[in-house]
């Protein structure tokens, strides 16, 4: 009899152990899992805000040298946006895509006639991964000009090489000189 319950025993510690086993394992990836894929979000979306900080920091720290740009380039703020206004600013987007895997084409366009005094406007064709892509996209909403995007379209591009094509318009604010603000000012019209 005494073997018979050691046999009982050693199965009722058996199926206990299966138990604590089977409800640890359950314990584990109903719980613990969820938790710590969660944490890991939380770390990565951390990690992302710290950098967006960090960038926003540097920005601060040269509003003067951006400041000192804007006063350098105020010969360039005009009236009428001429072609070396608008070959600056092709330039100035082209400087956005070194070292990045894409490829742009730049096409400018004449503005609306209620707005073209104001603006140069360029359409823009982008062919590239999306690391490339949003690096991209994200350097030019924070760029340091007076830019309007009007429009944005991502679409899948039959390229292996770039899986992604996107199509912008973006104007560049042009604004007149101080002195002829200031005389804009002065002026009445005439009745």
């Amino acid at each position: 009899m005494s073997a018979a319950r050691t046999g009982e025993n050693r199965r009722v510690v058996l199926i206990a152990v299966a138990a604590a086993g089977v409800l640890g394992w359950g314990l584990l990836s109903g719980l613990a899992l969820p938790r710590w894929a969660r944490l890991q979000q939380l770390r990565e979306q951390a990690t992302i805000s710290e950098k967006k900080i960090e960038r926003l920091r540097r920005l601060v720290k040269r509003k003067p040298a951006i400041e000192q740009a804007y006063q350098r380039d105020a010969d360039m703020r005009s009236a009428d946006p001429d072609p070396i206004i608008q070959r600056i600013f092709l330039d100035e987007l082209e400087q956005l895509t070194q070292g990045r895997n894409l490829q742009m084409n730049l096409k400018p366009k004449t503005a609306p006639d209620d707005r073209q005094s104001d603006r140069v406007v360029v359409d823009v064709e982008i062919d590239a991964t999306q690391d490339s892509l949003l690096e991209f996209l994200d350097q030019l909403f924070a760029w340091p000009r007076l830019i309007e995007l009007e429009r944005l379209i991502i679409s899948a591009s039959p390229s292996k090489e770039y899986p992604l094509r996107a199509s912008l318009t973006v104007n560049k604010v042009i604004l007149p000189p101080a002195s002829a603000h200031r005389e804009g000012k002065a002026k009445k019209p005439k009745t």
